[in-house]
């Protein structure tokens, strides 16, 4: 009986590996947000997703361009996979999730002839600002340990939230290091809180079987208020460390991605806080 759980332990794990590993064909982009729905004080979230390709034209593994804009229906125009030449494509919102989104670019692809170009707003709020540029990961530029995110403020006229990743789908454990920014900028590198969180992979946020299109993901709302320790300081750093398995081949060391939104409490506007 040992042999046979032995056995089919090994087997689930290479069916892991065989999906979290880099693919030969195609090359994981991290949408870090992809985000359509309501929030406190009325807020309106919107995540404009466009993407303009000015070499061949070529094809995404899923059918995510929405063929159709202006069509009556959500993505109700049929979406397509080519994306094309000189012409700007829109990701559909049918495919937003909070955990956000896993583009799967061909590796033929030169990715100077590819802009993608994601904004966060608020559009209840939209005759005042228009939103947050979020950042674009290729896979290429995935972090390896430790992550430093700095000057995140803690006191009550924001709202921060710590978002962390996993681009390969591992269920990880990340290590959170917190610093007195204002110590710090004295040469004081004595962490105020360490503790630790698990990013999960949700199998059902993926839908059909093939290319996964969610990242492991988790994310901390309110550090001031999850983390009492906090209360004490204006700002923050956060050193981010996450765990690797002793596993064979081992995990990729370049699949992690984390970043902070912060939110304005009276106004609702937001700043995107990353790594690089």
């Amino acid at each position: 009986m040992k042999r046979l759980l032995l056995a089919i332990s090994l087997l689930a794990a290479a069916a892991v590996q065989a999906q979290s590993h880099p693919d030969p064909a195609y090359e994981r982009v991290l949408i870090p947000v992809f985000f359509f729905g309501g929030g406190i004080h009325g807020s309106e979230w919107w995540t404009e997703l466009d993407m303009f390709n000015t070499g061949d034209p070529f094809d995404l593994p899923h059918a995510m361009v929405q063929d159709n804009p202006v069509c009556p229906t959500l993505c109700g125009c049929d979406g397509q996979t080519t994306v094309r030449s000189m012409q700007a494509e829109t990701i559909c919102p049918i495919f937003e999730d909070t955990t956000g989104l896993i583009l799967h670019m061909p590796r033929t692809v030169d990715r100077d002839d590819v802009t993608l170009q994601v904004r966060g707003l608020d559009r209840s709020r939209s005759a005042d600002r228009y939103g947050s540029e979020i950042p674009v990961v290729w896979e290429r530029d995935l972090l390896d340990n430790p992550i430093m995110l700095l000057n995140i403020p803690t006191d009550n006229r924001y709202r921060s939230t710590l978002r962390l990743y996993d681009a390969y789908q591992y269920n990880t454990v990340f290590t959170l290091r917190f610093f007195d920014m204002a110590a710090m900028r004295r040469g004081n590198a004595e962490p105020i809180l360490t503790t630790q969180v698990q990013v999960h992979h949700d199998l059902k946020t993926d839908g059909a079987a093939g290319y996964k299109v969610r990242p492991a993901f988790t994310a901390i709302g309110n550090l001031a208020a999850t983390y009492p320790q906090l209360a004490g300081v204006q700002a923050v750093a956060i050193e981010i460390t996450g765990s690797d398995l002793v596993i064979s081949p081992p995990q990729p060391r370049k699949r992690f991605y984390a970043l902070a939104s912060i939110t304005n409490n009276t106004t609702q506007e937001i700043t995107i806080v990353s790594p690089r």
